[in-house]
């Protein structure tokens, strides 16, 4: 199997070696081109060396047989032997002369070289032979006269010639220079075209090679490329088409199992995923309370049939349609459309939708559950809609009994609290010391009976919406001193410390005053219950999202986590085994809470155990729907 690091490697290779090659070249190239010029450029400067030596021996010679025969014709005194000295001078440049024709001769490039050469040797022997009867005639007495002639119109000819056929090497020489010159510069401009050509060879064969090399990786990638985005489409019918044997090969190995396996698991799980669907709807439609389901742009997706009985919707044209689109009731819009952070807050309180059916009023609560996938996102929402009529009806009746109740023990209430007045005022005769500390007690007890009726009965109309509240503008200072003035001998007894934070420019708010001063002195006075010597309850106010807010702190026990959200529910009170509050139902927070939302504000507590508690309500400047 040969790898994809082979190829790369055999790749790399190729290219490394089509370099290698055309620097070999180009060195090579430009090697001969310098072992050429140097060759040519010696030789032709040696030639040109040895004819300037020839014609300096020649001239040597000339200066020898000229200072021989200026000697005899001046008949100078001379020595023994200095006639032969002389000739030996000729002798000596005679073989220097020859010395360089031979070396001439060696050098020889070019044919009008050797031929120059040759008749220079021709006429060299002759000028020897003049030169052997030159001296000759020198020596004797009787030829001096006939040797100067000889010389002057036979030697130095030739020795002219001579020179002239010595220059005319030179001259041949400098020719075979300028053609040494012209060959360099053919070699030079051979070695450049050589390199040029060469370099482009390799440009192109390193492009090919480049090319198939990238397609030969590229292609296999592109095609399991290709195939990768089919499958993600949902085309798990792709196979690759297995061409090479290296890492890509295996992998198209891989990719071909991995379809194949998805395929099996597709036709595998479809089934289940199917029956598993029809298992959910039939859930669904099987539950007698209505449910919706809405993807995450708040389009209707399922719905059972009591949700289409209750939102009078028939046929099956509502699936994938906006939730708008079906249902008209702003109210109901609201509460089936999925709810952000702050929506789901702001609707922690019960809620519920009443709709019209049949000659009865329905109630649901709804309920959401959002389906959240592996990133965080919501993909849907599951909307219930638990049926609470039965609840609400039996409320209601629970209301209206209690209400009926309250309502008949005022009469007979009143009635005692009279007869109580008039045995303690001894209207009827005297009472002694033990008959009036029972008439204190019946009356105590009268008057704790006669506040929970009222509070039952103030319940029962807010509630039922019967108590019409005041409409008229209230001035949150003023509101508060009222409310806290019949409290602060509670506080003084009980050594509790009682503060008001009201700052000044705070706006009146529309509500009835006697109303909110009750929530206020309701809210103070658990405060103080449950807050023990040395405490301190503080009383604030403030500005607060077009209204005010108004929180009640204390220093006390605190309430538990587990019953914060109940507390403001009818008949909830929150105990320890030594508490006592007689004349207490629970109503007091329930009562609270349905004077604010009344007013279109809303009530709350921050509380931790063993760290006291903050209740809170906002009053709006404009009542909300």
């Amino acid at each position: 199997m040969k790898s994809l690091r082979y190829k790369i490697g055999l790749g790399y290779f190729v290219l490394v070696m089509i370099s290698l090659i055309t620097s070999a070249l180009a060195i090579y190239n430009f090697a001969e081109l310098g072992n050429s010029v140097g060759r040519i450029t010696g030789e032709t400067n040696q030639s040109a060396l040895t004819a300037e030596n020839m014609v300096k021996a020649l001239e040597e010679q000339e200066h020898s047989q000229l200072s021989s025969m200026i000697d005899e014709y001046f008949q100078l005194p001379r020595t023994i032997g200095e006639s032969e000295l002389y000739r030996s001078y000729f002798n000596d440049s005679r073989d220097r002369f020859l010395h360089w024709y031979e070396e001439s001769k060696k050098r020889v490039t070019f044919p009008l070289q050797d031929k120059v050469l040759d008749s220079i040797l021709v006429t060299y022997r002759a000028y020897l032979q003049a030169s052997d009867s030159l001296f000759q005639l020198v020596q004797s007495k009787k030829t001096r006269l006939i040797a100067q002639s000889y010389q002057k119109y036979i030697v130095r000819p030739i020795a002219q010639r001579l020179r002239d056929q010595c220059f005319h090497l030179l001259e041949v020489n400098q020719e075979a220079m300028a053609q040494t010159e012209t060959s360099i510069k053919q070699t030079t401009e051979n070695a450049a075209l050589t390199i040029i050509f060469t370099s482009l060879a390799s440009i192109v064969l390193s492009v090919i090679a480049s090319i198939r090399f990238t397609r030969t990786i590229l292609q296999p990638a592109e095609k399991l490329t290709e195939s990768v985005r089919r499958i993600s489409q949902g085309h798990l019918n792709q196979k690759i088409d297995i061409t090479t044997d290296d890492e890509i090969g295996e992998l198209s190995q891989e990719f071909n199992k991995m379809t194949e396996r998805l395929r099996e698991y597709e036709e595998l799980n479809i089934h289940q995923l199917i029956a598993e669907k029809k298992k959910s709807e039939a859930i669904v439609a099987s539950m007698p309370d209505p449910v919706l389901m809405t993807d995450e742009e708040d389009h209707l997706i399922l719905m059972n049939q009591a949700a289409e009985k209750m939102l009078g919707i028939s046929g099956n044209d509502w699936q994938g349609r906006p939730l708008q689109s079906l249902v008209k009731d702003e109210r109901w819009l609201r509460a089936l459309s999925p709810r952000d952070k702050a929506q789901e807050e702001s609707s922690q309180q019960e809620l519920l939708l009443s709709i019209q059916q049949g000659g009865a009023m329905l109630y649901f609560r709804p309920r959401q559950t959002k389906i959240i996938d592996e990133h965080g996102n919501v993909q849907g929402v599951v909307i219930l809609l638990q049926d609470v009529t039965r609840f609400k009806n039996l409320d209601s009746m629970k209301s209206e009994f209690m209400a009926t109740v309250s309502h008949e023990f005022r009469t007979p209430l009143t009635s005692i609290n009279m007869a109580i007045d008039i045995l303690s005022q001894e209207v009827l005769g005297k009472v002694n010391f033990r008959q009036r500390d029972l008439l204190v007690t019946i009356k105590d007890d009268c008057e704790r009976l006669t506040k929970m009726v009222k509070e039952l009965l103030d319940f029962s109309r807010l509630e039922s919406g019967k108590y019409e509240l005041k409409r008229e503008m209230v001035d949150i200072k003023r509101l508060v001193d009222e409310a806290l003035k019949p409290l602060r001998i509670q506080f003084r007894d009980k050594g509790v410390e009682l503060a008001a934070d009201m700052p000044e420019g705070l706006p009146n708010v529309p509500g009835d005053r006697q109303q909110l001063s009750w929530v206020i002195t309701n809210l103070v006075s658990n405060a103080v219950r449950y807050t023990s010597a040395n405490g301190k309850v503080i009383l604030k106010a403030q500005r607060a999202d077009g209204g005010v807010k108004i929180s009640v702190s204390d220093t006390g026990r605190g309430i538990p986590a587990d019953v914060q959200e109940t507390i403001f529910d009818k008949f909830v009170q929150v105990k320890q085994p030594t508490d006592a509050t007689p004349g207490s139902v629970g109503l007091g927070l329930a009562i609270a809470k349905e004077v604010v939302e009344a007013h279109g504000g809303k009530i709350w507590v921050e509380s931790a155990v063993g760290e006291g508690s903050v209740f809170f309500f906002t009053i709006p400047q404009s009542k909300t729907s």
